[in-house]
């Protein structure tokens, strides 16, 4: 390798561990201000909060020309940056992928040559895999949460207030996340929007979460026909506490085969570190040759689709 690359490569490994270091300082810091600003919030300090519902509110309303521009794509993308909750936009994401995608794309080229090319797909991708997951992350917090939040709207109805007074308690007592999305509604509300279309904007905040769907089919249910909306609350939360019975059970019974699906995952990669380890020319052909490039692009392409596909097997719909 030139002097130069050998620079260049050794520039962009500093570079990379400066940056995991200040992500990693910085994540911590957040974490904790988050505490900090929980616990304010929860004590009834309104300096405590990290946005205001209003702010929120408005933030929800405003409309994402890039997402708007893209058509489909950028509907769905726009959806999951909603469903994570995050202060940025559709373009601000992109922005980020390209990035990522252009470092992996020389940084690869620089490393390994032309098969190293390669590298720009998954580190493109990595800024939308992140925010899948933080978006997933906040939807089963979010579900976790709502029994607790349904039990005290029944008691605080049974208490004598009004619904909105009730959507404003859970957003006062209850934690993160779903103190936010009560919060909205009841801000909504407040500002004169009809309750149904509160709801229609928390439902599309939160896709794919059954039981808000549940509830709020529920409550306008019984705002429409009328009914007895403490029963109903009491009986949709135990009906969402009895289902996490049932799906502690399932992951306990496939547990097995998440293990396994774990171990034949790891497996490829742990034997081609050793043999990397202990005898660096035994692979050398897999990438010095054209040949050894295409079994690496077939092997990776394989292993990809058999982790899918034991994953997808491993998973039960609750």
């Amino acid at each position: 390798m030139p002097a130069w690359a050998m620079i260049v490569v050794l520039a962009i490994v500093f570079t990379a561990v400066l940056a995991t270091g200040q992500g990693l300082y910085w994540a911590w810091v957040t974490k904790r201000e988050r505490e900090q600003a929980e616990l304010l919030r929860r004590l009834g300090s309104g300096s405590g909060a990290e946005e205001s519902p209003e702010a929120a509110l408005f933030r929800d309303q405003a409309v994402d020309s890039v997402a708007s521009a893209l058509g489909n794509l950028g509907n769905n993308l726009q959806q999951t940056v909603r469903a994570a909750d995050v202060n940025y936009s559709v373009g601000t994401l992109i922005t980020r992928m390209i990035v990522l995608a252009g470092i992996g794309f020389v940084g690869g080229f620089l490393i390994l040559g032309i098969p190293g090319m390669i590298l720009a797909v998954p580190l493109g991708y990595l800024p939308l895999f992140l925010l899948q997951r933080q978006a997933k992350a906040r939807l089963i917090k979010i579900v976790e949460q709502l029994p607790d939040s349904l039990e005290l709207m029944a008691r605080a109805l049974s208490a004598g207030l009004g619904l909105s007074d009730a959507f404003r308690l859970v957003a006062e007592e209850m934690p993160m996340p779903v103190a936010a999305e009560f919060g909205r509604v009841q801000e909504e509300v407040r500002f004169g929007r009809e309750y149904r279309e509160a709801f229609d904007k928390m439902l599309e905040r939160n896709p794919g979460v059954f039981d808000m769907r549940i509830f709020v089919s529920s409550v306008m249910l019984q705002r429409d026909t009328g009914g007895n909306l403490i029963e109903i609350l009491e009986n949709i939360a135990e009906t969402i506490r009895s289902r996490f019975l049932f799906d502690a059970k399932v992951k306990a019974m496939t547990a097995e085969a998440r293990f396994s699906a774990l171990i034949l995952g790891s497996l490829p990669l742990g034997v081609v570190t050793i043999l990397i380890v202990s005898n660096p020319e035994y692979l050398e052909p897999l990438w010095t040759t054209t040949v050894g490039n295409g079994v690496i692009a077939v092997c990776l392409t394989m292993y990809a689709l058999g982790t899918l596909i034991m994953r997808d097997m491993s998973n039960v719909e609750v």
